[in-house]
């Protein structure tokens, strides 16, 4: 452990992937600093092998946010406890920098880091503030976030969203519309919680295509693991190449062969998309808490860099009718694939680094 205690540096985010992913790739950038890492997560944060294997302190968080009184209570009360548990962790450990990228899981942890006067950075991933920001945002010395929010909180440095190291190296990809031997190659994602809608009901929508375009198609699709077999059973019924399972390992590979995505609107997703310049149709999930998912979509709809339907699209007809149209258009494809690239932020996760380095300095 490093004895330069301004170097004690710990990383606060929820267990899904799209709070965990940022995360790592600022923290990862750490690994060759003379800094002393820590990690704090609640329990979902233990499926990602990367964390499990760093030890993580686990904190236990209720979301207050459309819950019963009951339950609101209760998340109070597990707020207390978990700001105490919080406190004894940044005492023991000398934590001298709290660097949080959103969920209840970093609210103890920010309250704790302000009594002790200890220096906190946030990130804010959505177009639309989460609560467990806006609760600090004023009162933190840095705030940054992956979409521009100068509008209404003007003191928000826009450094972008940070992007897992091995998926930074689809920057400089040559995006093509069209996958080996002339196949069309769709990428459904359904989101780190997994999606029915996203599943087995886009699966028997797309089989509605005409055959021609079925012939040209290959889709890799990532589904509810309870769905496997009936998605590939409609995939192979209907003579259409797939690649059908619960969780893409590689998604790099993926993200590289890629025609066009279709997926949930997180914004973890959306950048990782935007970085590898694959267009999307994003779907966002109905009434996701400040409807963030829409409006981060809408962000890069009003950019003509994406395509944006809602969950009744996919079976009114609208889906099925933009992907023939898109199919078609492989100038279209690159036009997006073109506007993608004029909004990506590479350099995310190395400008929070040095926002980080620069609050040590401020330590010594």
């Amino acid at each position: 452990m490093s004895t330069k205690a301004q170097n004690n540096i710990l990383f606060v985010a929820g267990g899904t992937g799209g709070h965990i992913f940022p995360a790592l790739a600022v923290y990862n950038l750490f690994k060759n600093v003379n800094s002393s890492l820590y990690f704090a997560t609640d329990q979902r944060g233990i499926k990602f092998k990367e964390i499990s294997n760093m030890n993580p302190f686990l904190i236990k968080a209720l979301g207050f946010e459309r819950k019963k009184l009951i339950k609101k209570i209760a998340s109070l009360v597990l707020l207390v406890l978990s700001t105490f548990k919080a406190i004894f962790f940044i005492k023991k450990n000398n934590i001298k920098i709290i660097v949080g990228f959103g969920s209840y899981v970093q609210v103890p942890f920010v309250l704790a880091a302000l009594v002790l006067k200890k220096n906190v950075i946030l990130h804010e991933g959505n177009a639309v503030m989460g609560k467990a920001n806006r609760l600090f945002w004023k009162y933190i010395k840095i705030r940054t976030s992956a979409f521009n929010l100068k509008e209404h909180f003007p003191d928000t440095i826009h450094v972008g969203m940070p992007i897992r190291s091995q998926l930074l190296q689809l920057y400089k990809k040559q995006y093509k519309p069209i996958y080996s031997k002339g196949l069309f190659a769709l990428l459904i994602l359904g989101g780190s919680q997994g999606s029915s809608m996203l599943s087995y009901g886009l699966a028997k929508v797309i089989v509605k295509l005409p055959k021609k375009l079925k012939n040209k198609l290959i889709i890799f699709h990532q589904v509810r693991q309870e769905h496997i077999l009936n998605v590939k059973e409609i995939y192979d019924s209907n003579y259409i190449k797939s690649n059908v399972v619960s969780f893409f390992k590689d998604i790099k590979n993926y993200l590289n062969k890629a025609s066009l995505i279709v997926s949930r609107a997180g914004s973890s997703t959306i950048h990782e998309s935007v970085i590898a310049g694959v267009p999307a149709i994003y779907i966002p999930i109905k009434n996701s808490v400040g409807n963030h998912q829409y409006e981060n979509a809408l962000v890069f709809k009003n950019n003509n860099a994406a395509w944006l339907l809602q969950e009744e699209d996919i079976d009114n007809g609208s889906f099925i009718k933009l992907i023939s149209q898109i199919m078609n258009k492989p100038d279209l494809l690159k036009k997006l694939s073109s506007n993608n690239r004029r909004l990506r932020k590479p350099l995310a996760a190395e400008k929070l680094k040095k926002l980080i380095l620069s609050l040590e300095d401020k330590n010594v």
